[in-house]
């Protein structure tokens, strides 16, 4: 160092603060070049830890401490934890290809529109790895004036030096790719987007792709940044003040710190709250820089003794004066010293020298006041001590620019690894799968989309089930049907069984955007459509089937009905077209009495009522149809027995509604094996699925399709309050790839649950599991708020989100607004659809339309007379007469004309250019994110509470970042 060096050091103005601003000479993939050197940049993933067990977290903070020393060792680095926007034109790239069926250009809008409109923040932590110094001298190509007139460098990057350099970042990219923080190349445009938002603190659009340099560079760089004592002043192009922006440094730390606990000072960024003019919280957007370099022990060893002679030579002097007395702190850090290198020595401890810095900007210098003593105080609260840079500003802020250096090196720290790292910069919240859907949003420490996909399990090669659990009214059934309108969006065949017939609003949402659909009621017309015989293969059938019949009988008869009913079966198999009737006419004619007497018992529940739908005459009346999506089934009058009843106890309507129910899942199920429809997505959606646990063969019929589920191409979505009945099926329990989690109460449950995240049993989760749907007041219900786990086993809270109020006026299902519809009549047997998935355009012209029925039920809902918000909805002429219906081509997604229907059979409709009811894509009144509608909500007033006027994310202020 030289002596001029040494004298401005003395008096705190060290040389870095006097060096030019960065001057940048081309970014590339995961490279950033300047004048004066070059650094690799890295992407870091999120970490899932905000419901992380204390033994997870402080296994993967020993894996990130281990990690730095090994590859970051004596590096300079540095570490930005910064703040983009989930957009909706984002998200409708990333769905493109995914839908096919209905007007899905609209529904992905619908949700897009959703996503502008909660204007959710997303985080990015970047590391920038330094890879060399770089001589100007030594590669000058002067270009002349006009280069510096355009703010760009006259020095240039020769290839040869890209490509030594590129390789370098490759390298390290392997390395980093490998640890905890799974990270990866930063694209050369999300470089860009680094520095030009220091420079604008706004949206700048970053060049695309390949080498940024000359006036690619000057755009993003080019700004005005004028430093005041306290804060900076950011200027547009137009002269404006863009932003107000203050630098804050971390001054001082406790000696210890708990992690998890206040020790993750830079996770909880996103905690930070203000308090505005109304007294309402608001999100303070607050990003880090952070420059630290990672100490080899050599280097620590050398940092240790310096710092140890330098307090050993102050307490010699100080015994040499007139006092005497040498101060407490000298004495203390010398033996702190000596420790420290008994441990770098000993246990491999490895120390860290960083220098943290906290950005705030604003709209108005009064906000960003408000914001920094609110920075300051969430720190305090913590024992950390933050503070604005006064005087500071310009170098505090270059120093957070990509590409350039540290320049206050006396605001730094020097401590162990664990307490830098135990800040889990890359901690906080990631769930779901990583494309597809977007389902809703998480809770967590850092927000995001949350995307399901229920019908991706099959196409992974993985399991296909699919669990939401919970109480009553706490939004796991509307988790469902949403699920299940993105798979019929998709194209697969997504049959629905409705058990307590108010599920008839998942119809009108798909009606509404041209999605094949009808509400079907299974009655007596459809005799013998449950029959087991008729449903699965004679191997299965011989003996599930027998046991359906027995289930029907009441308990005095089923001890000498045995081995009767299975003779009977045996010999009805042998017919050429076997039926449980027939099985029962078998019995009847009998020469022994006691087989009479059951097959006359039998006879009388099936020549009535639902009884038929299960052993009666076959009709030969096809109730499904096969084409893709989304079919809700419906069994009006079905009885079934309580949980907690036994099989004994129950009444015989309540023993021909079980039998009714596991007749018409096997149906289903054996719909999904067809050989000819292997090759089609198929998500069949079974709500209040804990009436079946709770019978042995219900258990062993739900294990069954959980298991040969994938290798048919089919997903099972089920719905229950009862997480016990759950655990005590290992076959199912394999199977499940995604659970959604609502609240509970009774122990058994809640522990139950647990067991099924994969959380421990413990006093913190169980507290999580019961208060997950209360909302903050404490006094009512937070509305489709949940625990995830999805397919890699990964633990977060998610919120389930309705796109928009059409569509939860449409899903709405309390008695006030409960669709009034005429039973549907039987659906004719059509003609084998197309391949949905054939590229063919002409074919999308031939895929089925929507049902009569369910497209006036969308009517219906469109004629709300008391809507809960003021909605802009399209006048809708009153339904028709009600109709049989009929499966008609659907609405021509190509340009493609589709036939008319007859005008006796065409209910009136609003007509757009997709015929189909138009639906609004702006809401003057957000849907409230934290009470999200649920179709089990007993509070008849819930709906209103739904849509919250105070929710915070609408009306937010703005924030600049």
């Amino acid at each position: 160092m030289k002596i001029a060096d040494k004298l401005l050091n003395l008096v705190g103005v060290g040389r870095e603060r006097g060096l030019p601003p960065p001057r940048l000479v081309a970014i590339a993939d995961g490279l950033l070049v300047t004048e004066r050197s070059a650094e690799a940049w890295f992407l870091i993933s999120v970490a899932n830890t905000d419901l992380a067990t204390e033994g997870e977290q402080d296994a993967a903070l020993d894996a990130a401490v281990s990690a730095a020393a090994t590859i970051l060792g004596d590096r300079l680095s540095h570490l930005k934890v910064v703040w983009g926007r989930s957009t909706g034109q984002d998200y409708i790239d990333s769905v493109a290809g995914h839908y096919r069926l209905g007007d899905h250009e609209a529904w992905a809008q619908t949700r897009a529109d959703r996503i502008d409109e909660m204007r959710m923040p997303e985080r990015y932590v970047a590391l920038g790895v330094h890879l060399s110094d770089r001589d100007p001298r030594a590669t000058a190509q002067v270009r002349g004036s006009i280069s510096d007139a355009l703010g760009t460098t006259s020095w240039r990057v020769s290839a040869r030096e890209l490509a030594h350099l590129d390789e370098r970042v490759r390298k390290l990219a392997r390395q980093l790719g490998s640890t905890v923080w799974r990270a990866h190349t930063a694209p050369a445009e999300v470089i860009s987007w680094l520095v030009s938002r220091e420079m604008h603190r706004g949206a700048v659009a970053a060049p695309r792709r390949g080498l940024i340099t000359g006036a690619s560079l000057a755009r993003l760089t080019a700004g005005r940044v004028v430093p005041y004592t306290d804060h900076l002043r950011i200027y547009d192009t137009r002269g404006q003040i863009a932003a107000y922006t203050s630098v804050l440094a971390m001054t001082d730390f406790p000696e210890e710190l708990e992690t998890p606990g206040p020790g993750e000072w830079l996770r909880t960024l996103s905690e930070i709250k203000a308090i505005d003019d109304d007294g309402d919280e608001i999100d303070v957007t607050v990003e880090a820089s952070v420059r630290f370099r990672v100490l080899t022990k050599k280097t620590a060893r050398h940092l240790v003794d310096e710092t140890r002679k330098s307090a050993k030579e102050q307490r010699r002097s100080a015994a040499k004066g007139t006092a005497e007395e040498t101060a407490d702190e000298i004495v203390e850090t010398e033996r702190i010293m000596r420790e420290v290198k008994r441990d770098i020595n000993r246990s491999g401890l490895t120390l860290v020298e960083d220098h943290p810095r906290l950005l705030v900007s604003a709209d108005t210098r009064e906000d960003l006041e408000a914001y920094v003593d609110a920075v300051i105080a969430h720190y305090a609260d913590r024992g950390i001590t933050v503070a604005a840079g006064a005087d500071e500003q310009r170098d505090l802020w270059l120093e957070s620019l990509p590409g350039d250096q540290l320049r206050v090196p006396d605001l730094g720290h020097v401590r162990e690894s664990t307490a830098f790292f135990g800040s889990w910069f890359w901690g906080g919240a990631s769930i779901g799968d990583a494309t597809g859907p977007s389902i809703g949003y998480l809770t967590g420490s850092t927000p995001g989309l949350v995307r399901f996909d229920a019908a991706a399990g099959s196409a992974l090669g993985d399991a296909t089930t699919t669990l939401f659990l919970g109480r009553s009214g706490r939004g796991k059934t509307t988790a469902a049907m949403l699920g299940g309108l993105d798979s019929a969006f998709a194209g697969a065949w997504v049959p629905l069984l409705d058990l307590k017939g108010d599920a008839a609003g998942v119809s009108a949402v798909a009606a509404e955007y041209g999605v094949p659909t009808a509400v079907i009621e299974i009655t007596a017309q459809f005799s013998g459509a449950a029959d087991l015989l008729r449903v699965l293969p004679v191997d299965d059938a011989l003996l599930q089937a027998p046991s359906q019949l027995m289930l029907l009988l009441p308990p005095h008869l089923r001890g000498a009905a045995e081995a009767p009913v299975m003779a009977a079966t045996r010999a009805e198999i042998q017919s050429p077209d076997p039926s449980s009737w027939g099985v029962i006419q078998r019995l009847c004619a009998s020469e022994s009495e006691t087989t009479r007497t059951v097959g006359f018992a039998l006879r009388d529940l099936v020549e009535t009522g639902l009884g038929s739908v299960v052993a009666g005459p076959p009709s030969g009346l096809s109730s499904l149809t096969t084409n893709p999506g989304l079919w809700v089934v419906q069994m009006p009058g079905l009885t079934l027995p309580s949980p907690e009843s036994a099989p004994e106890s129950w009444s015989p309507i309540e023993r021909v509604g079980m039998a009714c129910l596991r007749g018409c899942l096997a149906w289903m199920v054996r719909t999904t094996g067809r050989r000819e429809f292997r090759g089609r997505s198929k998500v069949v959606i079974v709500p209040e699925v804990h009436l079946l646990t709770k019978t042995p063969d219900g258990a062993s019929f739900l294990d069954y399709i959980a298991r040969v589920g994938r290798a048919l191409g089919a997903s099972l979505v089920l719905d229950t309050q009862d997480p016990a009945s759950i655990l005590k099926l290992p076959g199912l329990v394999e199977q499940i790839t995604t659970l959604f989690a609502f609240s509970l109460r009774s122990r058994e449950q809640v522990d139950s649950l647990l067991e099924l995240l994969g959380r421990p049993q413990t006093a913190p989760y169980q507290t999580l599991v019961r208060g997950i749907n209360t909302a903050a007041n404490g006094k009512s219900i937070r509305h489709g708020h949940c625990i995830m786990r999805d397919r890699w086993d990964e633990v977060a809270t998610v919120q389930i989100d309705i796109p928009s109020q059409r569509v939860a006026d449409l899903l709405r299902t309390t008695p006030e607004s409960e669709h009034a519809l005429e039973p549907t009549q039987p659906i004719p047997t059509l003609p084998e659809d197309l391949d949905p998935f054939a590229e063919d355009e002409e074919d999308d012209a031939l895929l089925p339309e929507p049902a009569a029925t369910a497209t006036a039920q969308a009517e219906a809902h469109t004629l709300d007379p008391e809507p809960t918000v003021d909605v802009p909805v399209q006048d809708t002429p009153a339904p028709s007469e009600p109709t049989p219906t009929t499966a008609a081509p659907a609405a021509a997604t190509n340009g493609a004309t589709p036939p008319t229907p007859p005008a006796a059979q065409q209910p009136p409709l609003s007509p757009n250019t997709n015929g189909h009811t138009p639906h609004p894509t702006h809401h003057e009144s957000p849907i409230g994110p934290d009470e999200v509608y649920d179709q089990e909500a007993d509070d008849p007033g819930y709906n209103k509470a739904m849509y919250n006027p105070d929710n915070p994310h609408p009306t937010k202020k703005e924030h600049v970042g």
